[in-house]
């Protein structure tokens, strides 16, 4: 009889032990969404960083929107392998950088690369893919 006590008593603890971190979880306010600078909108960011008209806004906003719209028909697409994808997908984001490129001026420009580079994007920065860095498969035989 004290066995099946000690027995009870254990699993009611370990049951306990796991509910209580997912309990904590659901009491935890959800954390804050990341936001494109000035209150979350990218076209207002880059039209106060590079002192864009209006009309220079409006075209660059199509610009992103018709590179989204390919981006998007891209993902769709299951004829394409992951490399074709991968390859289509850098033609986009080169393509966008050059149809925004010729709508700023060249004292925009300037900044525009200034901020990419910031940011990491393209050859100067950060971001993007790094040769050599692949993740290694784990070998089965080991």
């Amino acid at each position: 009889m004290k066995s099946t006590r000690k027995y009870i008593l254990a699993v009611c603890v370990l049951a306990l032990g796991f509910a209580l971190p997912s309990i904590r979880a659901e009491d935890a306010p959800p954390p804050p969404k990341k936001e494109h600078g000035p209150k979350g909108d990218p076209g207002k960011m880059m039209k106060e960083k590079l002192g864009l008209t209006d009309e220079q806004a409006a075209q660059i906003k199509k610009i992103h929107e018709d590179a989204r719209a390919q981006l998007e028909k891209l993902r769709e697409d299951e004829s394409l392998s992951k490399e074709d994808k991968m390859a289509e997908r850098k033609k986009i984001h080169e393509a966008t950088k050059a149809k925004v490129d010729a709508v700023l001026t060249p004292e925009q420009r300037e900044k525009a690369e200034e901020f990419r580079k910031e940011r990491g994007d393209g050859p100067g920065g950060e971001k993007g893919p790094k040769e050599g860095k692949k993740k290694k498969k784990p070998d089965a035989e080991e």
